[in-house]
């Protein structure tokens, strides 16, 4: 999944990554529209006009506000400066909620268009206050008066923004970077409305729709003598892993691997250009060392040796997996030499053959309502919870459901959220947490509550049938459940530093770390009901599944390899590489399967532009920091709520108030060990 937030920030790469794998995740609400709000006082239902009409007024109140605060003394510090100018952009967050992201989900192409336009000025606003150098000269100042844990480390977030926003530039140089900036943020939201919009398919004979599930197939729309099939999210593993004609499977592969085409290779080769020239205008070597200069693995050089050393121990087992799998296919019959489109299918084969896991057998124990009730009860009892489903739903569509977040030992509300979890035409295609709004202190010294949404693209349901998730779409829910988490139950007391809002290198580590539930035989009884008897899975089939759980990691981790790779790489090497070569040169030393032929990979990796540009081995470097948190779990019990306490405080209410090494010793009471992460990868010892 994409990852956690990318709030709005004075940092303007925060601004102009809005919206990937972690995507337009800003948080900007309460709107002052003429109508009734919901309990999260953020109202959804906007006219383009509204959108236009609001996003220009707000903005330009946001704006004069900043005006009016730079005119303090530059020694105006920390209370007379810094806080006002934190108070005035949290507020054009939390006014703009709606506008930011709907975008990404709202139903309608041209709500979603001025939304767009929306998110592109709230870029440009984020970008010229993150230049801006008497709020750099305020944090400066505010350095040496602050000593809360809190204040220090939003002065340090604002003298980071300030730094690699070009705020201690010339002002030539800094009107250079601003426009570099706003540039790099619009060819950014392009490319990602690119995939949002696209609506590729392929076309199936009846012949070849015979091996695909039945409850899939009748959720296709038939054509002349065939169906045809989007090619997205939703439809990918199911296709992918069941279809047994391999010429349909390798026309779907080309379709889903070219998606973006053209129009987002050249938007992509673009960015590279743009941050290539910010790197070295705000001196950088490089963009990676841009990004990198503020994350816990502080170089390139140690975020490319941890995935050098997991490919060199990962890919020959890669190897190994897929010769398995191509002795499989020789003995039914196919002779032609495995490919990439293959893999998937025949994977599945091995599962059920070898270990007898059938996905579609295991899917109707995965009914939708019970996998949300059960995740619901163990993060409950877990983190000292209760959630209570708001009916009707004020939302953005009518499937989307909204709850409450309450405190147990307290019984005082905590914030809001929405599940909005299947596909439809414009929306935002992957499944990820989306922080609408923050939690903060307010002037008053009220609370303000969070709000997030979950925004996913589950299969549909059969028509008159409960919809059923495959194990793995269990495991994201339960993932991107702790993002929300994470967004909830944060009390750090401003908006900057408010919940995911942590070194980008870390912030996937707690929900990596949560996935293990989901393999834990007494947690797969309870979110599992049999679709028709309502029996939890059988003991003898989560054994097969949890012994079939490592049969892939050798082909898993070094595609993660690949991807981190290729991204840390194409940021290093210039304003001029090309995207595409640079795809299928990697792809060959680095994986099995090199890229098709003809295909544009890259144009669809949305993690690019989303805010992981530099950043994408953060999933590998945080599992680190995840998988050990998880020991503690495992001495104490997956059900433990001592444990799920302390995780509450150490780890998730402070936000980024306290850097996460320091959170991650008060948490386990030690320095972190790689040990965990290395047996979960399959790799034996190996020092640091």
């Amino acid at each position: 999944m994409p990852r956690s937030t990318l709030r709005r920030s004075l940092d303007p790469i925060a601004i102009a990554g809005c919206a990937a794998l972690w995507a337009l995740w800003a948080l900007w609400a309460q709107p002052a529209h003429a109508a009734l709000p919901a309990a999260t006082g953020i109202t959804w239902n906007v006219t383009p006009q509204q959108i236009a009409d609001h996003c220009k007024q707000r903005i330009a109140e946001a704006t004069a506000r900043i005006k009016t605060l730079d005119e303090q003394p530059a020694g105006a510090g920390f209370g007379k400066g810094l806080l006002p100018i934190e108070s005035a952009v949290a507020d054009l967050s939390d006014a703009l909620a709606a506008e930011a992201v709907l975008g990404q989900i709202a139903v309608t192409k041209d709500v979603r268009d001025a939304a767009t336009k929306c998110s592109e000025d709230l870029a440009d606003f984020g970008v010229k206050v993150g230049a801006d150098p008497a709020i750099l000269a305020f944090a400066t100042t505010a350095r040496d008066e602050v000593t809360a844990t809190a204040d220090r480390a939003l002065v340090q977030r604002y003298v980071e923004a300030g730094r690699r926003s070009g705020a201690g530039l010339d002002a030539a140089k800094r009107k250079q970077a601003t426009a570099l900036f706003e540039r790099l943020s619009k060819v950014q939201i392009a490319f990602q409305r690119e995939l949002s919009e696209e609506t590729p398919t392929i076309a199936i004979t009846h012949d070849e729709a015979t091996s695909l599930p039945p409850s899939f197939v009748a959720t296709l729309k038939a054509k002349g003598s065939g169906y045809v099939v989007p090619v997205n999210e939703s439809t990918a593993l199911p296709f992918m892993k069941n279809e047994a004609s391999s010429a349909a499977r390798k026309r779907y592969r080309v379709a889903y691997d070219s998606r973006g085409g053209p129009a987002n290779v050249k938007r992509l080769a673009e960015a590279v250009a743009l941050r290539d020239r910010l790197a070295h205008l705000l001196g950088f070597k490089t963009w990676a060392d841009y990004q990198l200069d503020t994350k816990m693995a502080k170089t390139p050089a140690r975020a490319m040796a941890l995935l050098a050393q997991v490919d060199e121990a990962l890919l020959p087992k890669a190897r190994e997996e897929v010769a398995v799998l191509a002795a499989m296919k020789r003995d039914g019959g196919d002779k032609a030499p495995m490919a990439s489109w293959d893999y998937l299918y025949f994977e599945n084969q091995l599962q059920k053959s070898k270990y007898a896991v059938d996905e579609e057998a295991v899917r109707r124990y995965f009914p939708v309502q019970k996998v949300i009730a059960a995740v619901f009860q163990i993060y409950e009892h877990l983190l000292g919870v209760r959630f209570e489903e708001i009916k009707p739903a004020d939302a953005w569509a009518p499937d989307v459901l909204e709850y409450s977040i309450t405190d147990v030992a307290s019984g005082k509300a905590v914030g809001w959220f929405y599940l909005d979890l299947y596909p439809r035409a414009g929306k935002y295609e992957h499944f990820a947490m989306f922080p609408l709004r923050a939690g903060r202190v307010l002037p008053s010294g009220e609370v303000q509550k969070p709000v997030s949404a979950i925004i996913g693209n589950w299969p549909l349901a059969e028509p008159g049938k409960p919809a059923l998730l495959t194990h793995d779409d269990v495991i994201t829910f339960f993932h991107e459940f702790g993002h929300l988490m994470h967004n909830s139950l944060s009390t750090a007391p401003y908006e900057t530093i408010f919940g995911a809002n942590v070194r980008q290198d870390f912030v996937e580590a707690p929900s990596q770390m949560l996935e293990n539930w989901m393999w834990q035989p007494s947690v797969l009884k309870q979110v599992s009901s049999e679709v028709d008897t309502g029996q939890p899975l059988p003991d003898e089939l989560i054994r097969k599944m949890i012994e079939a759980k490592h049969v892939d990691d050798g082909v898993r981790w070094s595609r993660q390899v690949f991807y981190g790779t290729y991204d840390m790489t194409l940021h290093s090497s210039g304003a001029h590489v090309d995207p595409t070569r640079l795809w299928f040169d990697l792809s060959r030393k680095l994986l099995v399967f090199p890229a098709i032929p003809g295909t544009l990979p890259e144009a669809g990796f949305g993690h690019l532009v989303g805010g992981y540009d530099a950043g994408y081995y953060g999933y590998l470097w945080s599992l680190v920091y995840g998988q050990d948190m998880f020991s503690e779990f495992a001495k104490g019990g997956v059900d433990s709520a001592e444990v799920g306490m302390r995780y509450r405080k150490d780890i998730l209410e402070p936000g980024g108030s306290i850097e996460p090494d320091v959170m991650l010793h008060n948490f386990l009471g030690r320095d972190v060990s790689y040990e965990p992460f290395y047996e979960y990868v399959g790799i034996k010892k190996l020092a640091p």
